[in-house]
């Protein structure tokens, strides 16, 4: 754990906020006093050029893309000539707390107010040749509470996938801050994904969408197993309970849920489609 004081460029760190599986977040202060967070790469992964590859090409996307509801990526540097580190606006709270304090269930509105922010920021990042392959509510951070008013940045692009050049290869490292074996989380991965997950297009983030938009309407997931191979298998082969929408949701948003959540990635609808129905809740 880095010491209180120790200095990110113009960045000053103050105290350990979280731990995930690959990196620390602090919280930090700018030069003016504001606060700041500071994502720094654990120290046992500093040795492996793979991870600090990742963490490197997170902190560049984050800096080179601006989208209202993506987090904005402030600097990027080394503590010490050994720590890199990725300084990015303070949003303390997920929507993965968010739920939790709302009993795991957000209103229809809500809910279509939250997926209209993400698909848009999903696809300025598809737009430039990124697959985001890691959303779920840990990654997405609230900016605004409240019934009517709800506002969220995406975030974590390690595990973003570029959708043209040289990809490096698997290394068995683990690249998830929840799941060690995938790149991606499991409860959130598209039938593809879980086949391989070098080689998937904008379309696994169309499914995990779904996945999040079936959650925050039904207080559970699609598929709520714990265990891996029957994870996987219902994944792949079996139908999403969309029934349990129907008290809660429009037609129309059942409908769409279940298109985002289709198996075959090709059948699965572009963002463009979820943000022309979702666009009254902006």
């Amino acid at each position: 754990m880095l010491p209180q004081g120790t200095q990110a460029g113009a960045y000053r760190i103050e105290r350990k906020a979280d731990t995930g599986g690959t990196s620390d977040v602090y919280e930090g202060r700018d030069a003016s006093g504001g606060p700041v967070a500071i994502k720094v790469l654990a120290t046992r992964w500093c040795v492996h050029a793979e991870m600090v590859a990742r963490f490197l090409q997170e902190a560049q996307s984050l800096l080179s893309l601006r989208h209202p509801h993506l987090v904005q990526g402030l600097a990027v540097g080394l503590i010490e000539e050994k720590h890199p580190y990725l300084v990015l606006e303070w949003l303390p709270r997920s929507l993965e707390q968010g739920l939790a304090a709302e009993g795991g269930q957000f209103k229809d509105d809500d809910c279509a107010r939250i997926v209209h922010q993400l698909a848009g920021a999903l696809s300025l990042l598809h737009e430039n040749g990124w697959v985001h392959r890691d959303l779920k509510p840990a990654n997405v951070l609230l900016a605004c509470e409240g019934p009517g008013r709800v506002d969220v940045r995406l975030s974590d692009l390690g595990l973003a996938k570029r959708l043209s050049g040289p990809e490096a290869p698997d290394s068995g490292l683990p690249l998830s801050t929840a799941e060690e074996s995938f790149l991606g989380s499991r409860h959130y991965m598209a039938p593809e994904q879980w086949v391989s997950a070098k080689r998937v297009g904008p379309a696994v983030d169309v499914y995990a969408l779904g996945v999040l938009w079936f959650q925050m309407l039904a207080g559970r997931l699609p598929f709520p197993s714990e265990a891996e191979h029957e994870l996987m298998f219902q994944h792949v082969t079996a139908r999403p309970p969309t029934e349990l929408l129907e008290a809660v949701a429009s037609g129309t948003t059942v409908e769409m849920v279940a298109r985002m959540l289709d198996k075959v990635a090709g059948r699965r609808p572009p963002l463009s489609d979820v943000l022309a129905l979702t666009s009254g809740t902006r």
